[in-house]
């Protein structure tokens, strides 16, 4: 065998032995940084709305639905979910939450609320500008704060269930690079 052979065996056992390493090894630096959890993403572009955590949901029931399911829903097995219909006659499945990353845009609305004392906004993607549901206020403090787009303690979200998608799902249908979040 030759030196020059000696030194590319040399060589490539050290880069194969710090590939391995990097490769165990990641998947540990990752986790350090980052308690692994799962979001609700908007469908149409992928945006983190919300973290998806079972105290989110929140069981806020119109007496306007036509239906009401308690069923297992992004790996959780009691959310309810609710079917509304607006005064254009579009029907919504819609499931109710504490926190949303969606803004809500325009002004407040008290008239064809599916929420008695409550005004609403249209809730967007604040990346795409999609329409992922509404935010709801009480209607004394939305008149009170006009320009308020989050809702508050006392507020809440009705997102549209087709306009989300689990992100624990999404990285399921993609195979590849480990998910790696960036904050």
């Amino acid at each position: 065998k030759s030196k020059t052979h000696d030194v590319m065996y040399t060589r490539l056992l050290n880069v194969l032995q710090v590939s391995l390493c990097f490769l165990v090894l990641s998947p540990i630096f990752v986790a350090v940084g980052h308690v692994d959890h799962d979001h609700l993403l908007c469908r149409k572009c992928g945006n983190e709305v919300t973290e998806n955590y079972i105290e989110n949901f929140i069981n806020i029931t119109s007496t306007q639905s036509e239906q009401v399911k308690i069923v297992a829903l992004y790996g959780h097995s009691n959310v309810t979910v609710q079917t509304l219909r607006n005064p254009a006659n579009n029907v919504f499945e819609l499931v109710t939450l504490k926190v949303a990353g969606c803004t809500g845009v325009g002004k407040w609305y008290s008239e064809h609320t599916w929420f008695p004392d409550y005004s609403w906004k249209v809730c967007v993607c604040p990346r795409c500008k999609a329409h992922l549901g509404w935010v709801f206020e009480p209607s004394t403090r939305a008149l009170a704060e006009p320009s308020q787009s989050k809702a508050s303690s006392e507020g809440f979200y009705a997102l549209i269930l087709g306009r989300l998608i689990s992100e624990d799902f999404s990285d399921s249908l993609v195979i590849g690079l480990p998910k790696i979040h960036q904050y």
